[in-house]
């Protein structure tokens, strides 16, 4: 065999032998990508569980609307009907934006018992704000553990060379799942009653 048969020997086993540690760290990243979006889907699952919760507790709570024949009930009905909006299919973007709507939806439903003493005072209610500060904290608690996991998902994502992989298997930013009142000392939105119920 002759000098340069032999170097083109060398030099292709060179190139399959890189192409074999760049398939394998490929594949090893892509592996990686869909463990954090199992996680963080895991971690919304908890998520979905509270809010259940509090769907319910909406739907208690426009019925109070409705029985006082108020006309704001109407307007809760989108927000009743949000998480039946998502299926198991549903991007999780999607889920987390829906998500986000049902929880900042409650806060304006409180606006309409601020606007109605009579409503505030209903035992119905009061029985169920008793519930509040437990949801509120289980809401807390998933809310930062999806976020800490989303943001370990977005910075691999961002990086090189794993934004490469990323790029070409769709793997996108994941959202952070906001709600208007969080932490005590983030500023809180104010709500005006008549800007937020109106009728359609």
């Amino acid at each position: 065999m002759s000098a340069g048969a032999i170097t083109t020997l060398i030099i292709a086993a060179i190139i399959l032998i890189l192409l074999i540690i760049i398939v394998r760290y490929w594949i090893t990243i892509y592996n990686k990508f869909q463990y954090w979006i199992n996680r963080a889907e895991r971690k919304f699952a908890d998520i979905d569980v509270v809010l259940q919760e509090r769907l319910d507790k909406i739907q208690a709570l426009s019925q109070i609307v409705k029985k006082y024949d108020i006309h704001e009930w109407k307007a809760l009905k989108e927000t009743i009907e949000a998480r039946s909006r998502w299926t198991k299919d549903t991007p999780l973007n999607e889920k987390v934006n829906l998500a986000s709507d049902i929880e900042n939806s409650y806060f304006k439903i409180q606006a309409v018992f601020e606007k109605y003493p009579e409503l505030k005072a209903d035992r119905l209610h009061l029985r169920l704000m008793e519930s509040d500060s437990r949801i509120e904290k289980r809401l807390r608690i998933t809310r930062l553990e999806y976020n800490r996991v989303a943001q370990q998902y977005n910075e691999r994502v961002m990086k090189f060379p794993r934004n490469m992989v990323a790029r070409i298997h769709h793997f996108t930013k994941l959202d952070y799942l906001t709600f208007v009142t969080q932490e005590p000392d983030e500023p809180q939105m104010a709500y005006n009653p008549k800007e937020i119920f109106k009728d359609n």
